[in-house]
């Protein structure tokens, strides 16, 4: 029988004498309390606690439907999460450009660090992956969010942590955060938190940072349009390429080493467009 939380989420005790619905003063209450009634039922981790400022409630819906294609052909376990944000999702290609990795996509635009930390179990251990791979942090240091790279940092430790807690060995590649034209006054924060970022993972043998950045600058270390939609912001195709032949490499060699799988050469399936020289 469901616990007292959950009848109230789900309605067994949700009308009045009128058969209404009752009205609630916090617009996003009745969601929490349902997601959290329901981890309890199922004897899932508690959520964390919601800082100020974060808002991981708006991405329920999109949780939710992972979770109802996942009801219709999950995936098997052992496999590679990609989580993060809309570089993750509008990557179309990623199936392909992964192959044979057994990819499983899981991103969700706009997200923060805070919002995969939340959903974390829903959408990472759920799989029991061998290797996750994260690109989240951008959008924890644009304007409306105003991050230190510290607090960036502190966020990822955070989502390891998370990550890791039912399975300690796990192996979690973070996909350097790219410094963008459309975001060009935050460049400083964004290679600074990539620092931050690079020097924990370097400390871990299971923790691997891919500098898929450096590459998608121009010969004075700015960003090159080349590799960019117009927006200034999110790759194009060509980027996408200049992102796969960084991070399939490691991915396959983080993977055959958790799984003893050996998938064949590492090198990226199909041309990639030439990669600018940089200097410095």
């Amino acid at each position: 029988m469901p616990c007292f939380a959950c009848r109230r989420s789900l309605g067994e005790m949700s009308t009045d004498r009128m058969g209404r619905m009752p009205r609630f003063r916090g617009p996003r209450l009745p969601l929490l309390l349902f997601l959290l009634g329901l981890a309890a039922c199922r004897g899932s981790p508690p959520y964390p606690v919601i800082p100020e400022g974060e808002n991981p409630a708006r991405w329920a819906q999109a949780v939710a439907r992972f979770e109802e294609r996942d009801r219709e052909a999950p995936p098997p376990p052992g496999g590679v999460v990609f989580v993060g944000s809309s570089s993750i999702v509008l990557w179309r290609s990623l199936t392909q450009d992964m192959a044979p990795l057994p990819v499983i996509q899981r991103g969700f635009g706009g997200s923060r660090l805070f919002d995969a930390i939340y959903y974390a179990d829903r959408l990472v251990s759920v799989h029991d992956p061998s290797v996750v791979v994260v690109f989240s942090g951008t959008n924890d240091i644009r304007r409306t969010s105003a991050k230190t790279a510290v607090e960036v940092r502190d966020l990822f430790r955070r989502l390891t942590r998370r990550m890791r807690r039912d399975d300690p060995k796990l192996t979690i590649c973070y996909i350097s955060i790219t410094p963008t034209q459309a975001r060009a006054n935050r460049i400083p924060v964004v290679r600074q938190a990539n620092r931050l970022i690079r020097a924990d993972c370097q400390r871990d043998d299971r923790m691997e940072f891919i500098d898929a950045a450096s590459p998608l600058m121009d010969s004075k270390g700015e960003p090159d349009p080349r590799w960019f939609m117009k927006d200034g912001l999110h790759l194009n195709a060509d980027g996408y390429a200049v992102w796969t032949r960084c991070i399939r490499p490691v991915v396959l060699r983080c993977y055959r080493e958790a799984t003893g799988v050996d998938l064949g050469p590492v090198g990226c399936p199909g041309p990639v467009p030439p990669l600018a020289v940089t200097e410095g």
